[in-house]
């Protein structure tokens, strides 16, 4: 099943805010230098992690480069699913996901698509977040000393992913037809620690399970990248040993804000695992039909919409 991953995020609808604004616009971002490479010294500024990362090994809180740690009004990015209805128009099956986890590995604000001094918000490094979108519950994914961020207006922002893993209802057709899921994990960056491994770009775990019984498992090296989508806001960039999250961002920093913020990203998974039904003998519409050796092409796997909204934190 070397093939099913994630090959498309959408962003569709958001609703307006302040730190001083944050709103997704239409399309895709393209040409997007990268973040990796240090900032220039000219005031772009580097954000702070609640979690330690290679460059901040003590995890101490907004202390970039050995620096003492900063006090005052924090913004916390959080990030959360939703299963609402949604209305699909692609013509495709779907299916919603009984897990959809993503690790969160850092998140940068670019001025322009072509900034070659993006800024750090904050990167976890080995130690990624993960987020189950499909049970809806909020996860904070950093926490961020306000004034540690420089002031200036941001139109892209690049979250760092470090794997997925995910279980999609299917039908096995072999002897006998069985019901069950694939239990799924891959590898999107280099370096992600995965069940306490660090894995490489491409690893991937795949297996089949009905009934609480795993009929296989298949493990490598070289699974294929996930397709980068060619619509809507939200992209997936895999050019790099990093793989990234790309959206457009209106993002007007005020680094002296006088109270706690919080960042909300919310993604809608609804019937988000879309695959083309094809008409083998024996197969079903609307049912992700497989065997030990094929399966209906995927299609689509990741998020329907993305909502942002900032403001003053609870």
């Amino acid at each position: 099943m070397s093939s099913l991953h994630v090959s498309s995020l959408r962003a569709s609808s958001l609703a307006s805010l302040a730190l001083v604004s944050l709103f997704a616009c239409g399309g895709a971002a393209a040409d997007i230098a990268p973040p990796d490479e240090p900032p220039a010294p000219d005031g772009s500024g580097r954000g702070s992690s609640g979690a330690p990362s290679p460059e901040n090994e003590d995890g101490a809180e907004g202390a970039p480069d050995g620096a003492p740690p900063a006090d005052g009004p924090r913004v916390v990015i959080s990030l959360k699913g939703t299963t609402a209805p949604f209305a699909h128009t692609d013509g495709w099956s779907g299916a919603t996901p009984k897990k959809q986890i993503v690790a969160i590995r850092s998140l940068y604000l670019l001025r322009s698509p072509t900034d070659a001094s993006p800024v750090k918000v904050f990167d976890h490094g080995a130690k990624a977040v993960e987020t189950d979108l499909v049970t809806g519950e909020k996860v904070e994914v950093a926490s961020v000393v306000a004034k540690t961020l420089p002031a200036g207006v941001f139109t892209v922002a690049k979250a760092g992913v470090a794997y997925v893993r995910y279980s999609v209802p299917a039908r096995m057709h072999s002897i006998v037809r069985v019901d069950g899921q694939y239990d799924n994990v891959q590898s999107l960056s280099d370096g992600a620690v995965i069940d306490g491994v660090v894995r490489g770009k491409g690893h991937f775990r795949y297996a089949f399970v009905a009934n609480g019984t795993t009929y296989g498992t298949l493990e490598g090296e070289d699974a294929p990248v996930p397709a980068v989508s060619t619509s809507g806001g939200l992209t997936l960039d895999t050019s790099g040993p990093q793989s990234f999250y790309v959206f457009p961002v209106q993002v007007a920093i005020d680094p002296n804000v006088g109270v706690d913020h919080e960042v909300g990203l919310e993604l809608n998974v609804h019937e988000s695992f879309r695959w083309q039904d094809q008409t083998a003998l024996g197969y079903t519409q609307g049912v992700f039909d497989t065997t030990p050796y094929t399966f209906e092409p995927v299609m689509a796997f990741g998020a329907n919409a993305l909502k942002l909204t900032i403001g003053p934190k609870p």
